[in-house]
C-alpha cells in the first residue's frame, strides 16, 4: 500500500485482495478518532482522500469486506504530508 500526496488531497492505493467473496474495501484515516472516508465500500484499490490538511501529515491504513459483512484486520498504516 501506499500513499501520494497531490495538490489539495492524498491517494492511496493497494494490492487486490484475491478472495472470490471480496465485497468492497474501506479506507481510514487516523485521528482523534479515527474517521472512516468511505460511505460505500470501495470496488477498486484506490481512494482518493480531498479532505487533507495542506503541511499535515496524514495516516491511512485499509480492510477488506466480504459478502457477510465480515471486515479485515487493517492493512499496515502508510503516511503522506498532504500538499
Amino acid at each position: 500500500m501506499r500513499a501520494v500526496a497531490v495538490p489539495g488531497a492524498a491517494e492511496i492505493v493497494w494490492s487486490v485482495n484475491s478472495e472470490s467473496d471480496l465485497a468492497g474495501y474501506n479506507v481510514y484515516r487516523d485521528g482523534a478518532p479515527v474517521v472512516k472516508l468511505n460511505r460505500e465500500l470501495l470496488q477498486i484499490p484506490v481512494f482518493r482522500d480531498n479532505g487533507t490538511t495542506a503541511g499535515a501529515r496524514h495516516s491511512y491504513r485499509v480492510t477488506a469486506v466480504d459478502r457477510n459483512g465480515n471486515e479485515s484486520a487493517p492493512s499496515e498504516q502508510v503516511t503522506v504530508t498532504a500538499e
